[in-house]
């Protein structure tokens, strides 16, 4: 499975809800009941392998209502007071972003609330988006919009 994810060292792991634990203690305890799934209002939480579930950003953004990890019986997500949600940022790929290229878009900066993401001017040429990853939450709200597919969704 990991080398058809292209994933040869088996390293990577799929992003999963808001507020899991490391990857080994989330699959140990989370019994794929699909409860996040069912409550999730933006239904970015989906199935993955394993029924386990994952994020798709493709669906949507997080919203951080704790839908997710109220529905969650067996604590494989659980809110730990002044821990981030996840440590998922947001990416720009400059080589296929629209204004990078010269062409007026700013589909990322709109809906970032937490404006991580800020447009800047440039002599000659359109402004281009700027990303601050450390006021990034990871929403994913720029991910399904921008055109061209330069936003990527990271974990650190």
């Amino acid at each position: 499975m990991q080398f058809l994810r292209g994933d040869y060292s088996g390293k990577k792991s799929p992003i999963r809800p808001p507020w899991a634990d490391t990857e080994k203690r989330f699959t140990h305890l989370c019994d794929s009941c699909g409860e996040c799934i069912k409550q999730c209002p933006t239904q970015i939480i989906q199935k993955g392998r394993g029924d386990y579930p994952v994020i798709n950003f493709n669906a949507g953004e997080c919203l951080f209502c704790n839908e997710c990890v109220d529905a969650c019986k067996t604590k494989a997500l659980t809110i730990i007071e002044g821990q981030q949600p996840w440590s998922v940022t947001a990416s720009i790929n400059t080589k296929t972003c629209l204004a990078y290229n010269n062409t007026e878009c700013r589909s990322c900066y709109d809906p970032c609330e937490v404006s991580s993401i800020n447009m800047t001017a440039r002599i000659g040429g359109v402004s281009i988006p700027l990303l601050n990853t450390s006021l990034c939450t990871g929403c994913g709200a720029c991910f399904a919009i921008c055109p061209t597919k330069a936003i990527t969704m990271i974990t650190h």
